[in-house]
């Protein structure tokens, strides 16, 4: 029998926003070691090393220069179609969380604003929690903070191994392709 959803879990970059980290990654030149800066990125994400540490280790590796999200923050732009149906499912009382690879707060402090931030229950950013997708952890704890059971809750993420791993815990999940398509596997799973 299969549980009845009662929490939506959206990933920020690539979801709420584009992904300027994904789209550093597909412009870097095949001599670059991509690995290697995913690999640095992902300790910045998870609070274990500093932005100033990330950017000379990414800039090592690949030979180019990222500049975080949160420098950019003027070049972003929210998928406001996202934001209104997340209005739409509060109205519809489930849980909403914002589950993001975040190194910093940006998200709350610059991204969202306070009525769009009113309207998720929870935040969990890597950073904060010491975590990172696709850690299975991470998953069980953004649905214990929902205060939902894995089963009960859905990820909407743009990454396939992200979604992947979120089922491996027990969840739901929509590959985030487009609003269209998200809402319409969405609704199918609600």
């Amino acid at each position: 029998m299969s549980s009845v959803i009662k929490a939506i879990v959206f990933d920020c970059f690539g979801v709420l926003t584009s992904d300027t980290w994904q789209t550093f990654l597909d412009n870097l030149p095949p001599t670059a070691d991509a690995d290697k800066a995913r690999e640095v990125h992902r300790a910045y994400n998870s609070g274990q090393i500093s932005k100033d540490e990330c950017s000379k280790q990414i800039e090592l590796a690949t030979g180019r220069q990222f500049t975080e999200v949160e420098d950019q923050s003027s070049e972003i732009e929210k998928n406001q179609a996202l934001l209104s149906y997340i209005s739409e499912l509060r109205q519809r009382h489930y849980k909403i969380g914002l589950l993001s690879n975040a190194s910093s707060n940006w998200v709350r402090e610059e991204f969202l604003t306070p009525d769009e931030q009113a309207l998720f229950d929870d935040f969990v950013l890597s950073y904060e929690v010491g975590l990172v997708k696709p850690e299975a952890r991470l998953f069980a704890v953004t649905a214990e903070r929902l205060g939902v059971k894995p089963a009960e809750a859905v990820l909407v993420d743009d990454k396939k191994s992200f979604c992947e791993e979120a089922q491996k815990s027990g969840m739901k999940a929509v590959l985030y392709h487009d609003f269209k398509q998200c809402q319409q596997e969405l609704e199918e799973l609600l």
